[in-house]
Order: C-alpha cells, then structure tokens, then sequence
C-alpha cells in the first residue's frame, strides 16, 4: 500500500531531487504545501499519512507543524535535510516532527527509514483509537478549599495516588504556584518545574511536557509548581490551559492541586475542570468562606462541577448536618479525622493511602474515588458542565 505523501517547504532543488529519489517507491509524493496558511485544506483535500518538512528556522513553519501535530495525529512529519543542524532538533521535537533525517540517506536507505517510521506511527494512532474507544475520557479533578492548612493537599496527593492504584494513568499537577509543596507528601523533590517549562518550551507539546514531570513509586506522573513565590506572575491561564490540553491526550485522571482564591491560573482550571473538589472543615472562619466562595461558584454555573469534601478535625462541636446548613447543600463524602496516620505519613514523606491502607483516611479517600467514577452515589447529583468562567466572572466585576 502506498503512503500519500506531501512535501512542505522545500526549494525547487530538493524538491525535485526528493521526487526522483522517491519515484516508483510506496512513498507516493501527492504534491507539495507552498502556500502554509493554506495548508491544512492541502492535507484534508489529500489526506497524506506522511509530510516531508524543509529544515529551516522559519517559525511560520514550526507552527504550521504544531498544528498538523494537534489536528491531524494521523500524519507522520519528518524533516529532511542535507545538513545535521542541532538547533533545529529542539524545535523539531516541540512541533510535533517524530524524525529528522540529515544528511540524506541513500534512496533504499530513505524509503526504507520513512516506510517502517509510517507504519510503526500508524500502528501507535490505531493502538490509542482503540483505546480511546474503550477508556473513559480524561477525567479533571480541581482540589481547592477556601483557606489554608485545611487538609486540601493531602487530599490530592492522596487521591491521586489512590486513582493510581486501580492502573489508571494519573497526573498531579500542583498548580499552587506561590506556596505548592506537594513534593512533601510525597518524598520527592522537584528537578524541574512548570517555570521551567514554560520557560523553555514556548509550544510544548506531549512528549516534552512529559519529560518535565517527575516519577513517584505509587506509579503518577507529578508536575511541580515554581520553586518561589516571584515566577507566579510569569504563568498565566492560557499556559495552564495549553499544559492540561496536552495532557488530556494521555492521562486517564488529571488531579490538580490548586492555590486557595479566584485568581487568573485558577478561573482558567474551573473552565475545563470536570469535577471541583471544594474541601471545607468543620470551623467557622472555613465556613464562611466556602459559603462565600460557592456562591460565586453557583453564579458562575458550576455548582454542579462541586463536589464537597468535608475534612473532619478533633473538635466535635460543628456537626455535619451544621455544615449542610451552614452551606446550604448537602456533603458529598467525608473525609475522617486522622492525625496519627496523616502526621506520620507526612513526616515518613509518604501518602497515606500507601503506608496506612486501612485507616480511616484510606477508606474516606477509597470511598470519593469510587464516588468519581460512578460506582457510589454523590449527594450532589449529576455533573453538568459550567459556562466559560472567565467571562462572566469579568462581567460581574
């Protein structure tokens, strides 16, 4: 079977000599890309499963390439040139291109190369068709609360290390970017970070973002916030929004640890969070500012995004039903008061899922993942999905 090809940036002479080295191959040349604004009418009208791309530094065509990436994973890209250039290799790698072949190989040794790189591509996108056909799509789990040093990132390391267990692909993404130390309870310590990141990847994509997050044990994969508090300013919504874009490709459940407030980073995650994890303690000061804060969250449409997580503390002086009527809605799951086994956990730099299977904080943390994935009832109903936060949150300032 033969592999529709198009060309894309080449001058007169390498086009030519690509033509003549690929003619009477499988590599069948369809025509080339001149024109890039037009270039994804070239590839719906063609439906190449390769493009042959021009080694410059262009970014017109760096970014025509991200965009094949995103809209067409179908398409293999490779980069040809006669000359092995190396800062062209990290642009490659960041717009999608999966080889770069410089210099130019002998014609058996070409055809060959792009022939077992088609089919080794074709055979991945197929593999992840069917997998996607048969996975539930990626799950968006936003940790919050309405003050800190209420339990909120013991939650989400918990969780997510407990959504792990069940063989699920799950990344924590600690987007508390002033004061995030999910690396505590965990018992790593962060390389690299999301400054980093986006510091040096300007378009990044799958398989660079991935080699920015670090790997613990429990089997998730951990993106770590800024190492200090000043990188904060540098990270807007729209990085954070290209980050989870990307990784909603890959990942099963996506558990985001959030800075407490409504700030730009945090509008942007409701946006396209599935479910809100609002976690609240049985204490006045907690109390009043979860009332607040949900009542901004209902004007914004996601009150059925929330999901109350109730973190029990020593005192037994504000019951539950309390805090339903406090609140005005009823609690979703609750989490039991644990300190032996969370302070110890905290301290050994382990959750407390792995190191305390049967504490009562194991069995509330097992008892909201089954509530998310639909085998124990939530009193908080069915999802539905909130408007565009950003916007109307605007409006009402």
């Amino acid at each position: 079977m033969n592999i529709r090809t198009l060309l894309v940036g080449f001058d007169d002479d390498m086009r030519d000599r690509l033509t003549y080295f690929l003619s009477e191959s499988e590599i069948e040349i369809k025509g080339e890309i001149g024109d890039l604004s037009h270039g994804t009418e070239a590839i719906d009208r063609d439906k190449p499963g390769l493009l042959l791309v021009a080694a410059t530094a262009e970014r017109k065509l760096f970014m025509f390439c991200q965009q094949v990436y995103i809209l067409y994973p179908e398409v293999t890209m490779v980069m040809i040139s006669d000359m092995a250039e190396p800062e062209l290799l990290e642009l490659a790698m960041e717009a999608g291109i999966r080889r770069v072949l410089a210099p130019i190989p002998q014609r058996e040794e070409l055809i060959s190369a792009l022939k077992e790189l088609c089919i080794n591509e074709s055979s991945r996108h197929f593999n992840r068709l069917e997998q996607d056909a048969s996975v539930p799509k990626t799950e968006v789990l936003f940790v919050t609360g309405a003050g800190g040093g209420i339990g909120k990132t013991t939650l989400a390391v918990n969780l997510a290390v407990k959504l792990a267990a069940s063989k699920r692909k799950v990344v924590l993404l600690d987007f508390d970017m002033q004061y995030g130390d999910s690396g505590l309870f965990l018992g790593i310590e962060s390389r690299q970070t999301l400054a980093e990141l986006l510091q040096d990847q300007k378009t990044p994509t799958l398989d660079t973002v991935n080699s920015y997050l670090e790997y613990h044990q429990s089997g998730i994969k951990v993106l770590f916030g800024p190492r200090s508090p000043e990188y904060a300013e540098t990270i807007s919504g729209k990085n954070i929004e290209k980050i989870v874009g990307i990784l909603r490709n890959y990942y099963d459940y996506i558990v985001i640890d959030g800075a407490v407030g409504f700030g730009e980073v945090n509008l942007s995650v409701l946006d396209f969070s599935t479910s809100v994890l609002m976690a609240v303690q049985p204490q006045i000061c907690n109390l009043r500012n979860t009332k607040k804060a949900l009542l901004l969250l209902n004007s914004l449409n996601m009150e059925q995004k929330v999901r109350l997580v109730l973190i029990e503390t020593l005192s037994k002086s504000i019951s539950t039903a309390d805090v339903e009527r406090v609140l005005g809605r009823k609690v979703d799951t609750i989490l039991p008061y644990d300190e032996k086994f969370t302070t110890s956990a905290l301290n050994q730099g382990k959750p407390v899922v792995m190191c305390a299977p049967k504490s009562p904080y194991t069995v509330g943390i097992s008892r909201l993942c089954a509530m998310l994935e639909g085998s124990v009832p939530s009193a908080g109903g069915k999802r539905k999905k909130g408007g565009r936060t950003r916007r109307k949150f605007a409006k009402r300032g």
